[in-house]
């Protein structure tokens, strides 16, 4: 009987010990759920931030080619074609004008004349190109046979030996180019004229034997600024 009883107590302390263990076990496996559960919701939010870095990144590769073929489109360089001039200028000297060359008359001055080839009916950097040249002045030409071209977006600054030295100077607000229109470019000779409310000050280079028109700037054959002639600008 003595045996029966001492067995029982053993089986019982055996099972309370079980029970213990388990309910270890238990709170364990809560601990381990929850462990589970926020490592599935931080793989979630990492997938989450992979797919948007993903998307980001083919958008930024897809902006990196756009901007690309932009920078190798074969934009147009004007190709000189010198007609009726009397004395010989290299069109590619951008050497500042003396105050006599401001104020000569205008039949007396040089007539290198320099206009576009066909090549400027593709597209430039906001459609905008230079058509003719003169030293007298240039003309610029939007390209789009459907867009306008406002010339508020465009700036033109003045450097010198390699250093901008006068502040840029932009187009008086609110002129608009048709498609396939003009805009004259005059130099601020004795006999440019002066349209009230469109006129205003441009610096370019003296002879437009070459160059072309960017967001900011006009540039020469060799993507280099050019600017030392000042110009008044207006409607033809």
């Amino acid at each position: 009987m003595l045996n029966l009883k001492s067995e029982n107590d053993q089986l019982m302390m055996e099972n309370t010990q079980l029970r213990s263990k388990l309910a270890l076990s238990n709170q364990d496996l809560k601990i381990m759920n929850l462990k589970i559960a926020r490592i599935q919701e931080n793989r979630d939010q990492l997938e989450t931030q992979l797919s948007l870095t993903k998307l980001e990144n083919e958008q930024l590769k897809e902006r990196i080619f756009e901007l690309k073929q932009r920078s190798e489109v074969d934009t147009p360089i004007l190709r000189q074609r010198r007609v009726h001039f009397k004395e010989e200028e290299s069109s590619s000297s951008f050497e500042k004008p003396t105050k006599s060359e401001f104020s000569t008359n205008i039949n007396e001055e040089q007539e290198s004349f320099f206009e576009s080839g066909t090549d400027f009916d593709s597209k430039w950097h906001k459609n905008l190109s230079i058509s003719k040249s003169h030293p007298n002045y240039i003309v610029l030409k939007n390209n789009s046979i459907n867009q306008s071209q406002c010339l508020d977006d465009f700036l033109f600054f003045r450097t010198v030996d390699g250093s901008m030295t006068v502040t840029g100077v932009p187009f008086p607000l609110g002129i608009v180019m048709p498609p396939l229109s003009t805009f004259t470019i005059h130099s601020n000779h004795q006999n440019a004229k002066e349209v009230q409310s469109e006129s205003c000050i441009l610096f370019g280079y003296k002879t437009f034997g070459a160059g072309k028109v960017t967001e900011n700037l006009i540039m020469d054959e060799n993507g280099k600024e050019t600017a030392n002639y000042i110009f008044c600008a207006f409607r033809e």
